[in-house]
């Protein structure tokens, strides 16, 4: 059975991993130490899930204490208000430094459409309604 994908790049994604979403604040750090410990290479994170820092600390701690040395593959998604062209390596840059790495090997879109810029988590107007982006989203990747 395969244990990883073999992207286009040359790069090998492992198949299993440990997505942070909806992990509680203060429990990240140990779960992913505790996930390298255990095995597991792939870390899916996101600037949306309020945990990069922790999921970054617990991989330095496990570099540090050399479990591992690069690193494990780490996907981290940019942020759906960050669309626009002019923001993308800002907000790259931003993920980077909360997870104190220097690397990601996969960087995604987080959703197939942007919301108003800006760092509000989830734009809304006045009636509580989502603010869409007029962002063209194949121009982010440009």
């Amino acid at each position: 059975m395969a244990t990883y994908v073999q992207l286009s790049t040359g790069a090998k994604m492992p198949l299993v991993g440990l997505g942070t979403w909806k992990s509680s604040a203060g429990q990240v750090t140990a779960a992913v130490m505790a996930a390298i410990d255990a095995g597991y290479h792939h870390f899916d994170c996101a600037y949306v899930y309020q945990n990069e820092n922790e999921a970054g600390e617990g991989i330095q701690q496990k570099i540090k204490e050399g479990v591992v040395k690069r690193g494990p593959f780490i996907i981290s998604k940019l942020r759906y208000t960050f669309y626009e062209k002019p923001l993308v390596k800002g907000a790259c840059q931003n993920t980077l430094a909360i997870l104190k790495l220097h690397y990601l090997d996969l960087y995604l879109m987080h959703w197939p459409l942007g919301f108003k810029a800006g760092h509000e988590l989830f734009p809304t107007d006045d009636k509580g309604m989502s603010v869409p982006s007029n962002t063209d989203i194949l121009q982010t990747w440009e």
